[in-house]
């Protein structure tokens, strides 16, 4: 019984260093227009090495990773439309450049955006629509958050989601803290 006790600090700190890398990764990833490789890919490393001191494998290690970058990818999109949710303002854009989408193998274009007041919504929205055409979007205004269409409703699935990774998560970090060292 005093073996676990004593690792019991050391599951908790690692605990504590994984979900504050979340959290600065999905405060970085705010908004359409995130660098959402390379967060995600030092969200991975990151998850990764967090059981380093204890016996755990390749295969559980990369299963904290995956958790870890699933629980950024989730409580991001979470975090988003809860903040549209609550704050967001309905707006008229504007398109104000058409590109070439993705690859631009299929030939659907990507549409820069900018509000009527002016200003440039960050990312593309995938719609087949001129230069010039307007489109409802629903824009955070003190933030990068904006969405099209109107105010989202509370994104209670993408917070269930979340919280069951952070859940999971929570128990396999735990448990390779605490399993004993194999001899």
């Amino acid at each position: 019984m005093a073996e676990p006790i004593r690792r019991l600090p050391g599951a908790v700190l690692r605990n504590c260093l994984l979900l504050a890398v979340e959290f600065g990764a999905i405060w970085l990833l705010r908004g359409p227009g995130g660098a959402w490789i390379p967060v995600l890919l030092a969200v991975f490393v990151v998850a990764a090495a967090v059981p380093h001191g204890t016996d755990a494998e390749f295969v559980a290690r990369t299963g904290v990773a995956l958790v870890a970058v699933g629980l950024v990818l989730l409580g991001g999109a979470a975090w988003d439309r809860q903040v549209l949710h609550d704050r967001g303002r309905e707006e008229t854009a504007v398109v104000a450049q058409r590109t070439a989408g993705g690859d631009g193998a299929d030939g659907s274009p990507a549409l820069r955006l900018r509000t009527e007041a002016g200003r440039e919504l960050p990312g593309t929205v995938e719609e087949d629509l001129p230069v010039g055409a307007r489109l409802a979007v629903t824009v955070d205004p003190d933030g990068p958050a904006w969405a099209p269409g109107g105010r989202p409703g509370r994104p209670l699935a993408q917070t269930a989601g979340a919280g069951a990774l952070l859940l999971l998560q929570t128990v396999l970090v735990g448990r390779l803290s605490l399993r004993r060292p194999r001899r």
